[in-house]
């Protein structure tokens, strides 16, 4: 009987271990993404308004660690969709209007400007570990957790998982519509196949 107690403690000392090191590893404020990252494995569409310097409309869509995201806005007059696909630490986009398409494709890299930009919508995680919690409000309808940037980005964040609002840099992005169980295929949300991605070593994600 002994000997198994001494087994079990020798075994928690060790998960004990392990996930220290995990935490630690964390705490990095920049990194490349890597295929490894855990992922939300739920299926999620939510469509947000922005407002404020910019404005417009944005629908996330999420099957396991792919995501698409639609960008529409007008610009003198005309309407400018792009979309990006996030999948394996990359992101992929391009822009459709009605005379050009130009896609790109550019490693993710979560630096110090990564939460002032469109694709930690789909990243609560990244947010709640560099952030500080300062209370709560509630966004169509959920309660969520107040999240403060040391960069001036705001974010409030549903049931750790789901960015229901965000801002930075005066544009104020808030969901208007939420279907935390869509039902969404693979192929919504996977890149198209018969489209080339022209890497960029550096740019906007």
């Amino acid at each position: 009987m002994k000997n198994i107690f001494k087994h079990i403690l020798l075994l928690s000392i060790t998960v004990l271990i392990l996930f220290t090191g995990c935490s630690e590893e964390k705490k990095k404020t920049a990194k490349i993404v890597s295929p490894s990252t855990p992922t939300d494995t739920s299926c999620i569409i939510i469509v947000y308004s922005v407002s404020g310097t910019g404005s417009g409309n944005i629908t996330l869509t999420k099957k396991s660690d792919r995501v698409k995201l639609e960008l529409e806005k007008n610009i003198n007059g005309e309407k400018n969709i792009e979309t990006r696909y996030i999948s394996d630490g990359w992101i992929y986009f391009y822009f459709t209007t009605e005379s050009i398409v130009q896609p790109v494709k550019s490693r993710i890299n979560k630096d110090q400007l990564y939460l002032k930009n469109f694709a930690s919508l789909a990243d609560a995680e990244e947010i709640i570990l560099r952030a500080k919690k300062n209370g709560q409000e509630i966004i169509a309808g959920y309660v969520c957790d107040i999240y403060e940037n040391t960069d001036g980005s705001k974010f409030s964040v549903y049931n750790s998982k789901y960015v229901l609002q965000s801002s930075f840099d005066g544009i104020l992005i808030t969901a208007n519509s939420i279907n935390l169980n869509a039902s969404v295929a693979m192929k919504d949300v996977e890149k198209p196949t018969n489209i080339e991605f022209l890497e960029l070593t550096t740019g906007p994600l």
